[in-house]
């Protein structure tokens, strides 16, 4: 069952239980209807969250590999700083 067709089916259901609901009274109507909106808007607003953790890990990952690259460039940096304060004491020595 595809996407539209199951949201056909899904509004249909929502019909029929509001209309079932209506025929209890209209408080019954009232809250089957706000108890669908919720389940609605709940879902909804997990698949944002889902989709903003999902943007949020690849920033993190990509950060990360910044952040070890950085890290090898630093400790390259700080071999040649040493290795030039070995030749600049040999020299001296010299």
């Amino acid at each position: 069952m595809n996407s539209k067709a199951k949201h056909a089916a899904g509004g249909e259901m929502v019909d029929t239980l509001v209309s079932e609901a209506l025929k209890q009274g209209v408080w019954a109507g009232l809250f089957v209807s706000l108890y669908v909106y919720q389940l609605q808007e709940g879902r909804r607003q997990q698949n944002e969250s889902r989709g903003r953790e999902d943007k949020l890990t690849a920033f993190l990952s990509e950060m990360s590999k910044q952040f070890e690259s950085l890290a090898r460039q630093y400790e390259r940096l700080s071999d040649d700083v040493q290795e030039i304060k070995n030749e600049i004491r040999n020299h001296k020595n010299s």
